[in-house]
């Protein structure tokens, strides 16, 4: 008699700017637990941190990165700041000297890129075509990097932390069975909250089966100085929650 398959599991990274950086101590976490994880979906630097694990990159690779990065990784002086003070060239360059310019559906394990396109009122799921532009998407912060165009003549996309900061319903929709999110514990603004719980927003009546929240107290979303302790509260708390994962 064959033995029942497991469920997919889901893993889901939030968006946090530099409070981001602890999601590589959660890698590690769910590495050391040997937890087979199927499916990966984030927003903003959720993204950036799950597709790199997503395309192979090991957790301890993603945190050397993270310890030696600086803001200069990540964009440079715009000289025509008209949709972004900062260029993000820097992280398209870095992206592709880490993973090279690799396509979505070729990963090894399943992503998805949560991403606002202007004018919309529902987050987008970007689960094909370039990683790196999909990521770059996905982290345009808007007044701080410039808005990304993913396809000839489609919208403009910025930061999916704007309409989804934590989609879950970005893992089901990938085919996840069991979801674990991870956030930062910070409350969603008002406005959010009533977007969600329209109807049409594929946030609506979705939750995770383990909410890792991590305390990131005294830390800011755009200061460096904190990543070290950062990394180690993102492990710290995700062991501990993963105690309850059976």
């Amino acid at each position: 008699m064959a033995s029942p398959k497991s469920p997919t599991v889901g893993l889901v990274l939030s968006s946090g700017a530099v409070l981001g950086a602890a999601h590589a101590g959660v890698l590690r976490a769910v590495e050391e637990a040997g937890i087979e994880v199927s499916v990966v979906t984030g927003s903003s630097a959720g993204a950036l941190i799950g597709g790199a694990w997503a395309a192979g990159t090991g957790s301890e690779r993603i945190t050397g990165r993270l310890l030696r990065a600086q803001w200069a990784d990540f964009g440079s002086a715009a000289i025509a700041p008209r949709l972004g003070l900062l260029d993000t060239t820097p992280m398209v360059r870095n992206i592709e000297e880490m993973l090279g310019d690799l396509l979505i559906e070729d990963l090894p394990t399943r992503f998805g890129a949560v991403v606002t396109e202007l004018r919309s009122t529902t987050p987008r799921l970007v689960d094909s075509g370039s990683l790196t532009a999909a990521v770059r998407a996905s982290s345009a912060v808007p007044g701080l990097f410039p808005p990304v165009r993913l396809e000839a003549g489609g919208a403009l996309c910025v930061d999916g932390a704007v309409l989804s900061p934590s989609p879950v319903w970005a893992a089901h929709r990938l085919g996840a069975e069991r979801v674990i999110a991870v956030g930062f514990g910070r409350g969603n603004a008002r406005w959010r909250r009533w977007f969600e719980s329209r109807p049409d927003h594929p946030a609506h009546g979705r939750t995770a089966d383990l909410a890792v929240t991590i305390d990131t107290a005294g830390h800011s979303s755009w200061s460096a100085a904190g990543v070290p302790d950062l990394i180690d509260r993102g492990y710290r708390a995700t062991r501990e929650a993963l105690e309850n994962w059976s």
